[in-house]
């Protein structure tokens, strides 16, 4: 449960640093920079898996469906089927815990260790688009 704490502080920590006008790296160049990419890897998938879920989430209704990439591509369609769950009357542990599409997505990209950077940079990028908080 550990990792789950100290990996979503560095997340949020690092989206932080994303939103900061000067900040001039990749999402991937900073994470591998401060930790977060090492620390991503050593997490458990579950957790990834909730992490990714959980910006998805709070990242609900603000993608507009376009993508230029896969990193985005996937942000876009979590954070789509966060909107569609919400509006559907279920509360994120329906979300969270139902086998739906996201679900699946969320524990592919989460368990799949030859895509940890795809993963990091698509919960990152959700991460810096959750409305109304400051990251």
């Amino acid at each position: 449960m550990i990792d789950l704490y100290v990996t979503r502080a560095a997340l949020i920590v690092t989206a932080r640093l994303l939103n900061t006008p000067s900040e001039r790296r990749t999402p991937l160049e900073l994470a591998r920079d401060g930790g977060l990419l090492e620390m991503w890897s050593d997490a458990r998938p579950e957790a990834r898996r909730t992490l990714i879920l959980q910006a998805a989430w709070e990242a609900r209704g603000c993608f507009t469906g376009e993508a230029d990439d896969d990193v985005a591509r996937y942000a876009g369609f979590l954070a789509d089927a966060a909107a569609l769950t919400a509006e559907g009357g279920y509360t994120w542990d329906g979300f969270a815990r139902e086998y739906t599409p996201a679900f699946c997505t969320a524990s592919s990209l989460a368990f799949d260790r030859d895509d940890l950077e795809i993963a990091l940079a698509t919960t990152l990028l959700l991460w810096v688009r959750i409305p109304g908080r400051q990251v």
